[in-house]
């Protein structure tokens, strides 16, 4: 019986860099579509020793293709690149000189996975299961946390000021007799 062994080739993709003007690394970045579901894509450094290294994009492909279309986004921090103008990277289509560019700068205080209009939102969520009136077990979370399913939407989207108010005012500590979130069954 043979095993399902991963072969490695050489694949392609589209390269950038950046340099961090923090610390000064570099990281190369490949982006591209994989052909097959159970394929890998991954940059991997050569073995020469060389400074900056070169890098190869390789993918890892099986006898047997799930057809269906695989978007990969992968990157590298390039250690010991001294400051190097460009990254060189081999693959399927040949020798790459990819330009290494300076990271666009960010302040402290913004947050990179939020829009303006939702930074500020927040929303209450009340334990299940739902009392008759008022809610039970309230939490205020940002608008676009993800919480356990044995919780329930009961105020928001609003600033926090008034998640907390409206927290304050209509909910209670979360009691039940079981400890178990719904109804049990009974026979």
């Amino acid at each position: 019986m043979s095993e399902n062994l991963a072969r490695r080739v050489l694949g392609t993709a589209t390269y950038t860099a950046t340099r961090s003007s923090v610390d000064g690394l570099a990281t190369l970045r490949a982006v591209g579509v994989l052909p097959c579901a159970n394929y890998e894509a991954q940059l991997e450094k050569r073995p020469e020793r060389i400074l900056p290294p070169f890098w190869e994009m390789a993918f890892y492909v099986q006898d047997v293709c799930l057809r269906a279309l695989k978007p990969f986004d992968i990157s590298v921090v390039v250690n010991g690149s001294g400051g190097a103008a460009q990254i060189t990277v081999y693959d399927a289509a040949g020798e790459h000189h990819v330009a290494v560019e300076a990271a666009p700068e960010t302040t402290a205080t913004e947050d990179p996975f939020t829009t303006a209009g939702e930074r500020d939102q927040f929303i209450v969520y009340g334990r299940l299961p739902a009392p008759v009136s008022g809610h039970q077990g309230c939490i205020v979370v940002p608008a676009d946390f993800l919480v356990a399913a044995i919780y329930y939407r009961a105020f928001g989207p609003a600033s926090r000021v008034e998640c907390d108010d409206f927290a304050l005012q209509n909910c209670s500590p979360f009691s039940s007799g079981t400890g178990f979130p719904f109804p049990l069954a009974e026979d």
